[in-house]
């Protein structure tokens, strides 16, 4: 209840600018390339397309993420900050320990990306984290729990919990099979490793969208490379 009273207590110029840079930063970022291939091509590769079409995607999401109780600020936490750059830490080492396990079953393209300059990876797969968030979890995710929570609701007309987990799940996973299972053959053990590299740590972001709000899933989502990609580099040497 107190973080509820927080929150309402807030004063709403300085939530507006917070939602105001964030919608400026994913413009900049999508202004400079899309990343994701279905966002790619569906605004035709013009870049000021790109921009427009990010931004109302967050609006959009924004609105379905009200709609369902999921809110931007972060909630419940002693320290906003560090507890999601800890969990990014945590998903870092899982994620690179599923590279180094099934290193023979990944792409060489894939094992190509991961020997690019360090710095380079950092700000691609940064600024690539920051968009991706606000399109499959914010958008897509939210907007698929109001539509699923439309018929598995609970008795005081809420979406059920199975239902965020349903929404979360299917937004994750059309994430994946659009960028990374879509775009070649894939090995039995590569099907292994993708659920482990990119669907679990989705769904982890997630959990944090749900349980403690949006910038808490956004700071994990893009601090989780600043930790990922040293260890990822060590491993496919």
């Amino acid at each position: 209840m107190r973080d509820a009273r927080a929150l309402k207590q807030a004063p709403p110029l300085d939530v507006d600018l917070k939602i105001l840079i964030g919608l400026g930063v994913a413009a900049g970022i999508a202004w400079l390339t899309p990343f994701d291939l279905a966002f790619g091509a569906a605004t035709f590769g013009v870049p000021a397309l790109r921009a427009v079409a990010i931004m109302a995607i967050a609006l959009a999401g924004l609105h379905f993420g009200a709609r369902i109780g999921l809110g931007i600020e972060p909630t419940g936490l002693k320290r906003p900050i560090f507890m999601p750059v800890a969990v990014a830490a945590g998903v870092a080492v899982a994620c690179a320990i599923s590279d180094w396990t099934f290193r023979a079953s990944l792409p060489g393209s894939y094992v190509g990306v991961m020997s690019q300059p360090l710095a380079l990876r950092l700000s691609l797969y940064m600024l690539r984290a920051f968009n991706e968030n606000i399109i499959y979890r914010l958008f897509l995710g939210s907007a698929l729990i109001w539509l699923i929570g439309r018929v598995w609701r609970t008795a005081d007309r809420r979406p059920a919990e199975g239902a965020y987990w349903a929404g979360f799940a299917i937004s994750q996973a059309a994430n994946v099979w659009i960028n990374v299972t879509s775009q070649g053959p894939i090995a039995p053990l590569g099907v292994v490793h993708d659920i482990l590299r990119y669907f679990a740590p989705g769904m982890v972001w997630s959990w944090l969208y749900r349980r403690h709000g949006f910038q808490s899933n956004e700071i994990a989502c893009t601090t989780v490379h600043v930790f990922f990609q040293p260890l990822v580099t060590l491993g496919l040497r």
